[in-house]
């Protein structure tokens, strides 16, 4: 028989990385978005004021650069 050697296994050391946001139809279409607005120009995820009776919704804002 043939005998295999394999360099030993090193992982990858994980500094501290930012949990990634969870993938959301509306963040999706804020990242699209984003894509095709001119530099400088960015998108906000703006969730909506609670209002008694109303639903919990969240809206895209766009935001010219300074």
């Amino acid at each position: 028989m043939t005998d295999l050697e394999f360099d030993p296994f090193e992982a990858p050391v994980v500094t501290e990385a930012e949990p990634a946001p969870a993938s959301t139809p509306l963040r999706r279409h804020a990242g699209r978005l984003q894509k095709v607005l001119p530099p400088g120009w960015r998108v906000e995820i703006v969730d909506s004021c609670i209002q008694p009776g109303g639903d919990d919704t969240a809206a895209l804002r766009v935001v010219m650069p300074d």
